[in-house]
């Protein structure tokens, strides 16, 4: 990655962030999802009972992460299916999830690590399962949620502003080809918590109109796969984004972030303020576009991210 901002080179970042294990691997969802004739392409889905919505997702971990830390790997688990949930405007209650292990030590680690998570996020746990035989370590997951109004990421609108909220408080911790940037494990529940309900709040009173967590992809990445799930394109100015002190603009567009998403919204004062009300960092960082180009511009420079006319994240063959 370029390092310094003196010789700042959008095209030489956009050419690195192309080829980010974390955006790529997406591609291979399309085959899965073409099986159930799914176009969506979601971290979440729901359905609806007695006027409230149940939303659920579903997620697993990557197997350097699981191989490396089992005890992180299963906390991780617990963190990315809640923010999938909480991304839609949903309030989670609740947790299942597949342990996978021969050895006693990485399973108990794995447990011990989701418990955790449990505890952090004031979740049930509704449901479990172990394989104690297998000739691989993995730990898989899926989260529960009720909301009144949802959040899709399919119902972004050209002219929407696209906000960006994160928690900044934290550490960039990096592990291979993963950089996650921790600010929950430090962090009290009620912290979290009153955090993490900005999200829901902000569906409630329809302050916006779809949104998704900033993930394994980076933000560019996950605005990308947010624009494609819409139909849209964007156009987004680097300088605006908010990054924590010390962390390079770089490491900082390609690291998961333990809490932060993405907003489409036509109110962009309001959410910053409630955002903001919650104790998360805020910003508008760029626009929804109805041409279907991702277009990234940083002090005077402006370059073409993605033609998603022609190019597709999650590797749907319908040029």
């Amino acid at each position: 990655m370029v390092n310094a901002l003196s010789s700042f080179r959008l095209k030489g970042l956009i050419e690195e962030l192309r080829r980010f294990k974390g955006l790529t691997r997406k591609s291979s969802l399309w085959e899965i999802l073409k099986v159930f004739s799914e176009t969506s392409y979601d971290d979440a889905g729901f359905f609806e009972i007695n006027g409230f919505k149940v939303v659920v997702s579903c997620d697993g971990i990557v197997e350097d992460l699981v191989r490396d830390n089992p005890w992180l790997a299963g906390y991780y688990c617990v963190l990315v299916n809640v923010n999938d949930v909480v991304a839609k405007g949903a309030r989670p209650i609740g947790f299942v999830n597949v342990i996978s292990s021969s050895s006693s030590a990485v399973r108990r680690a794995i447990a011990e690590g989701i418990a955790e998570g449990l505890r952090k996020y004031e979740l049930k746990l509704l449901k479990g399962h172990t394989h104690p035989d297998t000739s691989y370590d993995s730990v898989d997951g899926a989260a529960v949620g009720v909301a009144k109004n949802v959040l899709p990421s399919t119902a972004a609108e050209p002219g929407d502003a696209l906000v960006f909220a994160v928690d900044l408080i934290g550490e960039l911790r990096s592990k291979g080809w993963v950089k996650a940037f921790d600010s929950i494990t430090v962090k009290q529940s009620h912290e979290i918590l009153r955090q993490l309900n900005s999200m829901a709040e902000l569906a409630e009173r329809k302050l916006a109109h779809a949104a998704r967590d900033v993930s394994g992809p980076g933000l560019v990445g996950t605005i990308a796969m947010l624009c494609e799930s819409s139909r849209v394109g964007a156009l987004i100015d680097l300088k605006d984004v908010p990054k924590p002190k010390g962390v390079s603009l770089n490491d900082w567009l390609i690291a998961y972030p333990s809490l932060g998403f993405i907003i489409s919204t036509d109110k962009p004062e309001d959410c910053l303020s409630l955002l903001k009300g919650h104790g998360l960092e805020a910003a508008v960082i760029g626009e929804v576009t109805a041409k279907r180009e991702i277009w990234l511009s940083y002090e005077g420079q402006l370059e073409l991210f993605l033609d998603l006319r022609r190019e597709s994240i999650f590797g749907v063959n319908r040029f």
